[in-house]
């Protein structure tokens, strides 16, 4: 078990620059770290690589650490679970991106029908799509590939995103919106 006063100590001295002791801070909180964006990744290799980042974050940001607001691990652990969500947001907007990747992945989310009346179009939609979805800002495609291709509702996003229930429900909404006007604009809709 993590001593608590030990790491906002170390945390602390690693806010004035102490290199040993963000060494320190490292090798006793970075096993249970790497399980906090090992659930979040499901790959190793990756968890590693958010594990890596989240500590840069955490050297940065030692300065700004409210030892009287949070749990010491808990500040540090969702550094890392909003890096591994970042992280595994953007592989999956890769995916959606990737044209080499499976064309079908799109058509489980959103329904064409509508939209193409045959193959052709069918692959201009989501070929724009891709290219809308790369346009939106991070928050915003972020809170929308966790919402649509995982399924969370708005209350599970502002708690995976550490972010209030508003900030959470208008990246969504901005989103759709920016989403929808691409699109309509790549089709020609006025």
């Amino acid at each position: 078990m993590l001593d608590d006063i030990h790491i906002r100590r170390l945390i602390l001295l690693s806010a004035a620059r102490d290199a040993e002791a963000f060494e320190q801070l490292y090798r006793l909180t970075a096993p249970v770290l790497l399980g906090v964006a090992f659930k979040v990744t499901g790959r190793r290799e990756l968890a590693e690589e958010v594990l890596h980042d989240a500590f840069i974050k955490i050297w940065h940001a030692a300065a700004r650490f409210d030892p009287t607001a949070t749990r010491p691990v808990a500040w540090m652990a969702t550094i890392v679970r909003n890096r591994a969500i970042d992280t595994v947001s953007r592989a999956d907007v890769a995916r959606v991106i990737s044209v080499d990747e499976d064309e079908d992945s799109l058509d489980r989310y959103f329904d064409w029908s509508d939209a193409s009346e045959d193959e052709a179009d069918s692959a201009r939609m989501r070929h724009w799509l891709r290219g809308c979805l790369d346009e939106l800002k991070g928050g915003e495609r972020q809170a929308l590939v966790l919402a649509y291709m995982h399924g969370l509702s708005h209350g599970e996003l502002s708690n995976q995103l550490a972010k209030p229930l508003g900030t959470v429900k208008s990246w969504v909404r901005r989103g759709m919106q920016s989403l929808k006007q691409c699109v309509d604009s790549c089709m020609g809709v006025s």
